[in-house]
């Protein structure tokens, strides 16, 4: 029970995260125009791509301490299954938003996020691969696992439904 508790925490933090990234009190008006204009908009394509980057990274954070935990698989399956479903549900809300963009912004959006991807610190995600080989015996403890490196593809409508058109449908993303 105190492991579900702990899952809910982090799904909670998650979103919460995802939500407020980007979101900041106004620059007082003695702030040079300059730097204002270096500042991506709160709804900009980059500062979108910027919020599905960093809760992408979280959510790496967060699977490699549970991994690291070493829990029976059982227990991890049932954490996991719930962290992903909550991961999904910002990824679509942040897929929503990015729906919302004309086809260059979306683009921008991809980019933005393609960069937060790539710099992933490499002991983060060599932490993650351990993590995950250590359950390598439970194929399918292993392939949720896995599915945590590519959660981004809920926030892209498209590749979702060419890459999981059944999970596309089931969501009533069409």
């Amino acid at each position: 029970m105190k492991q579900r508790a702990f899952v809910f925490a982090l799904i909670v933090m998650l979103i919460a995260a995802g939500a407020a990234c980007g979101k900041k009190a106004a620059a007082p008006e003695t702030e040079a125009p300059a730097a204002k204009a270096e500042a991506p908009a709160v709804g900009s394509p980059e500062n979108l791509g910027q919020k599905i980057g960093s809760s992408y990274i979280e959510t790496l954070k967060q699977v490699t301490a549970m991994l690291n935990d070493r829990l029976p698989a059982e227990d991890l399956k049932a954490m996991l299954k719930d962290m992903k479903a909550g991961t999904i549900d910002l990824m679509i809300g942040l897929g929503r938003e990015r729906e919302a963009f004309s086809p260059a912004d979306r683009a921008a959006v991809d980019r933005v996020l393609s960069g937060r991807i790539s710099g992933v610190p490499m002991d983060l995600f060599k932490e993650y691969q351990d993590g995950q080989a250590f359950y390598k015996s439970d194929a399918e403890l292993f392939t949720l696992i896995a599915d945590f490196n590519i959660i981004t593809q809920y926030a892209n409508f498209d590749l979702l439904k060419k890459q999981l058109p059944d999970e596309a449908a089931r969501l009533g993303i069409q």
